[in-house]
Order: C-alpha cells, then sequence, then structure tokens
C-alpha cells in the first residue's frame, strides 16, 4: 500500500462526507446522519494517518513523528482518530447552523459529489436541501467536521508533495475537488 493510495482511500471517504452534508439525510438505511459523520471521520482520519505510516521510508520517520506531534489533537494517541478508532466512535458534539465569524467568506469549490450530481439530474426543478451542519469539539471550540477533513486532507497532501512522497499532479488527480481518481 502506498501513501497515495490511501490518500485516494480519503478522497473516496470524503466525497462521502461531503454528500451526506449536502444531502442533508443519511446515506445508508436505518442510520442516522450524525452517526454516519462519525463513522465517516474515522474512516477519514484513519486513512490519513495511514498515509502518514506508509510515508516513512521516503518522508523519514522524523518527518512524520513532527506532522503527527502538530497535528496532535487529531492523529496523536489521545487524538480524535485513536478515539474514534479504537475505543468508541467520537460523537457529533453540536448538530445546526453556526454562522462564520463578521469577515469570513466562505466559498465552496469543491466539486459537487456524484451522489449528490445524480439526485440533481433526477430531480424536476430545484432541489433545496435543508438540514443540519454537524460539529465536533476540536481544539477548544465548534468545528464543522466536513471542513475539517477536507483542511486535514488538504494539509496532509502538501505535506507529502513537499517530501517528494507523492506528486503534485498524482495527488490532484485523487483528490475530492478534482473528483478523485478517473473512473
Amino acid at each position: 500500500m502506498s501513501s497515495a493510495a490511501k490518500l485516494a482511500e480519503a478522497g473516496f471517504f470524503l466525497e462521502l462526507l461531503d454528500a451526506l452534508e449536502k444531502r442533508k439525510r443519511p446515506l445508508t438505511h436505518g442510520a442516522i446522519p450524525g452517526l454516519e459523520v462519525s463513522y465517516l471521520l474515522g474512516a477519514v482520519l484513519n486513512s490519513l494517518y495511514s498515509a502518514l505510516e506508509q510515508a516513512k521510508p521516503i518522508a523519514g520517520v522524523e518527518a512524520v513523528k513532527a506532522y503527527k506531534a502538530a497535528h496532535s489533537a487529531l492523529l496523536g494517541g489521545m487524538g480524535i482518530r485513536n478515539i474514534t478508532i479504537h475505543e468508541k466512535h467520537v460523537g457529533i458534539d453540536h448538530f445546526g447552523y453556526i454562522p462564520p465569524p463578521g469577515n469570513a467568506v466562505n466559498f465552496d469549490f469543491r466539486r459537487t459529489p456524484r451522489l449528490v450530481q445524480e439526485e440533481q439530474a433526477a430531480s424536476k426543478g430545484v432541489a433545496l436541501h435543508m438540514g443540519a451542519t454537524h460539529y465536533i469539539e476540536y481544539e477548544g471550540k465548534l468545528t464543522d467536521v466536513t471542513e475539517l477533513c477536507f483542511q486535514q486532507f488538504y494539509e496532509l497532501r502538501a505535506f507529502l508533495c513537499s517530501r517528494g512522497v507523492v506528486t503534485q499532479q498524482g495527488a490532484q488527480a485523487d483528490s475530492p475537488a478534482f473528483g478523485g481518481p478517473a473512473a
């Protein structure tokens, strides 16, 4: 397994998380969105952690350790990934809408997930989805889970590119923002 493969795996889970967020309803039968968000959070973080582990021979053990230390709230031994993978799923601390600070502008330039595209194509008219955004407590404040996962994905991808573990072109091809690997 390679870091690039683990990034592609994280991209897969990110697209599902993004679809869940945009659809505003569960992806599976019998589940509730908050629980699915928790499952996908664990899957994304575990994929990112595995990409780091796979990077050690090229990036160096010390560089990977330093990256993990800088992201210890998520990837450390007492971090969210460790808790949700080994102990219990991290619950959603808040669902609803928290407006951004007054000076923040949020643009979403990510590619629309395929599940949402297909739903929009089948719709006769405008599909308006209303529902909650899911937040966890991260570094002392409520943080949008989807945005946090995308941010971590892009930061790790940049780190792996800077260390020569993955190429920028290959990393972008696996990015959910670019639609992921070609089908």
